[in-house]
């Protein structure tokens, strides 16, 4: 009964007269190297952008894309929420900002947020799967591209822009972004700006599961928790840009500047609370007197600069076009301990980085066309303060790429080899890596609108410097714990292993695809089987009553489904149309049993879409099954529905357009505790949220 409720609901809002925007425009994937439409390749790429990502941009990454097939978000409280894809994140997931790495802190530790900014991206690119071969070994699990429009590739005829305000009624969060871009003769320029602040997630029920905890065998148990909220949970985000260009007559070559700034809470229980010597230069054993800090709130301060280089050029020639990309980000981040006797400064983090990213693509040989790339980064890493588990470090790597592509009649063949080297140096200690990725696909246009696609990739991770080197000891594992750090974020004492082998991932793929006409769909089978997986495996000691957990290695397997379709419903109305859609991990260790930890349930549900006139309503309904496939000391995880409803309306306004806009989170006010957070039974997701906004644009 409950369900046809719905439905019936789903049927009256889809009723109201809608926008329609039915000229479907394939844009060209620039996350693909041949510069070709995601229908076209032979990747599982999907595109966010225009309407569809103004509705479901959010204050983070991992939310901005959570309903996106194949995609979830790992939450550490409403500040943090990073992508999953198909089971796997962190690490094995590559960000990027416009084609290149993000160079943040994010995959170092679940509590950092990616500093990539949804609101002010032009469209989102995801590629399923992995991409080693085109963005590093770290791509193992897949790609987020996050597209902007800083630096200018054209001088637009007239001054154009936008600005948007929107409130959401969740945590009283205000948001307001800007945009402009102008030019003159052949120079370019843009520039844009976000302000967000909030005030502490309501959620239903309490934010602390105890009764999880104490299944999950915790002995100590939080002594305070909150009902109807999360605590310190509240955020404050400003970032600004200005770019230029110059444009001529073969390509373009431009400069950008952007400062970002993020400030936010993690809810209580997410951070172990450390002990502080009273007296200055005290040591271990000096018997110096200790002061607790049980009510502290701990905040991230998060501050970037960033400059980019990006330039194009038509070539003459065998190679025909060049594009370079080249980034310098200065982050900081800083983890603050707030309590009534002040402010303390915990751990500093800073990551100075440099990243190239070169790709030449050659004259058509016959049938073959393809590229050629080359990219280099350098990292400098540290973390100075009592959460410094993982010492400094000189990160370097070099890769050289080639992609190459046949087309006979209805058969496009891709071929792609990579080679790359990554050095850590982290003062006597250096660890030099050697990783090769290839992969080979074929695509079948058995229709003029439909394809088949069929894929292998072999693909190598290097590991990290966390895993290597967490409380490592002379170039090796720590045989002595008693001074080891502890990573409060996970509540354990993390510990790296120096001998970790590369990981070696094996990558089946089956996909089918309908890509126009009035009914779309997308079938993607996967099969991804992983040597000497890398996962932070709890051993069971403590030390003074904090977890011990050692990076091991473990061979796993993933495989898993994604499915969507979309088709019209003429005898009910000719603006209706219906999607539906799932998607499914399944993840174990094939080396003895159990799963691999924090892999999200599967999911179905279906939308309705009306779009007609001025007006667009989209009511969506999700549907996420029990997660009880858990790993050790991890517990299960109760299903949930999600019901959405998302509705705007278009009016010409003097020379631009106005856009009124509504999107309902979470109507059904479920308590939703998700499966691929850390945080699952401390912070559970956002209650009913009902965001507001306007933009125009000119």
């Amino acid at each position: 009964m409950k369900t046809k409720s719905l439905w019936a609901a789903s049927l009256i809002a889809s009723s109201l007269p809608v926008w329609a925007g039915d000229k479907h425009i394939e844009e060209i994937v620039v996350s693909a190297p041949l510069g070709k439409a995601a229908a076209d390749t032979a990747l599982p790429i999907g595109v966010l952008s225009g309407e569809a990502l103004r509705q479901e941009a959010a204050a983070s990454l991992g939310e901005t894309l959570s309903n996106e097939i194949g995609v979830h978000s790992a939450s550490f409280g409403s500040g943090v929420g990073n992508p999953v894809i198909r089971g796997q994140g962190g690490n094995r997931v590559r960000v990027l900002q416009d084609g290149i790495g993000t160079l943040d802190a994010a995959d170092v530790s679940p509590d950092h947020s990616y500093a990539a900014e949804p609101l002010l991206a032009e469209r989102i690119e995801i590629i399923r799967g992995p991409a080693t071969l085109l963005y590093g070994n770290g791509a193992i699990g897949g790609v987020i591209n996050v597209i902007d429009k800083r630096i200018p590739e054209s001088v637009p005829a007239t001054l154009n822009g936008a600005f948007e305000v929107r409130h959401a009624t969740v945590n009283d969060q205000d948001s307001s972004v800007f945009s402009l871009d102008g030019g003159a003769g052949q120079f370019a320029w843009h520039m844009d700006g976000l302000y967000r602040e909030s005030n502490n997630l309501d959620i239903p029920g309490v934010a602390i599961d105890l009764d999880a905890l104490r299944a999950a065998g915790e002995e100590e148990l939080p002594e305070e928790n909150t009902r109807g909220y999360i605590g310190n949970s509240d955020k404050r985000s400003d970032a600004w840009t200005v770019g230029g260009s110059w444009i001529g007559e073969r390509g373009f070559v431009g400069l950008s500047f952007n400062r970002a700034n993020n400030n936010y809470g993690l809810p209580p229980g997410a951070h172990e609370e450390h002990e502080h010597d009273a007296g200055a230069g005290a040591g271990a054993g000096a018997g110096a007197a200790e002061e607790e800090h049980h009510e502290s709130n701990i905040r991230l301060d998060m501050e970037q600069d960033r400059v980019d280089l990006k330039a194009g050029l038509e070539l003459d020639g065998f190679f025909q076009q060049l594009d370079l990309r080249l980034s310098h980000n200065d982050y900081q981040h800083k983890e603050l301990e707030e309590s009534d006797e002040g402010t303390e400064v915990g751990t500093v983090f800073e990551n100075k980085a440099h990243e190239g990213r070169l790709v030449m693509r050659h004259q058509p040989l016959g049938n073959w066309r393809g590229a050629i790339g080359l990219q280099l980064g350098d990292r400098d890493f540290s973390a100075v303060g009592e959460e410094a588990f993982i010492p400094p470090a000189d990160i370097t790597h070099h890769a050289l790429f080639l992609v190459e592509e046949l087309s006979l009649d209805r058969w496009t063949y891709e071929f792609g080899l990579r080679g790359e080297q990554q050095r850590i140096d982290i003062g006597d200690c250096k660890d030099e890596r050697d990783t090769l990725s290839a992969s080979a696909s074929a695509l079948w246009n058995f229709r003029d609108d439909s394809n088949a696609m069929f894929a292998l990739n072999r693909s190598e991770r290097a590991p990290t410097v966390e895993e290597l080197y967490s409380n490592s000891q002379n170039c090796a594992r720590a045989s002595n714990l008693n001074e080891a750090v502890e990573h409060a974020a996970t509540a354990r004492i993390e510990v790296g292993d120096p001998e970790l082998d590369k990981e070696l991932s094996h990558n089946f793929e089956l996909g089918l695809r309908k890509t126009a006409g009035p009914v779309t769909a997308e079938l993607s089978l996967y099969y991804n089987e992983i040597q000497n997986y890398t996962y932070l495996q709890d051993t069971g000691a403590e030390v003074d009553e904090v977890k011990v957990a050692n990076f091991s290695q473990r061979n796993a397997a993933f495989s898993g489904y994604e499915f969507q379709i979309g088709l019209p419903l003429p005898l009910i109305h000719k603006n209706l149309s219906v999607e539906v859609f799932s998607d499914y991990t399944r993840a174990r260790f094939t080396e003895g049993d159990g799963d691999v930890p924090r892999i999200p349930a599967q999911r179905f549900g279906s939308a309705l879409h009306y779009h007609a006139g001025n007006w667009s309503t989209h009511l969506r309904l999700t549907q996420v099954r029990e997660q009880d496939r858990v790993a050790d000391n991890e517990n299960a995880t109760p299903a949930y529905t999600l019901l959405e409803f998302a509705g705007d309306y278009h009016l010409s306004l003097g020379k631009g357009e106005m856009t009124l806009f509504v999107k309902a989170r979470n109507l059904l006010d479920e308590e939703v505790r998700n499966h691929t957070s850390l945080l699952k039974n401390f912070a559970p997701e956002a209650g009913r949220n009902i965001e507001s906004g306007v933009r125009y644009t000119f």
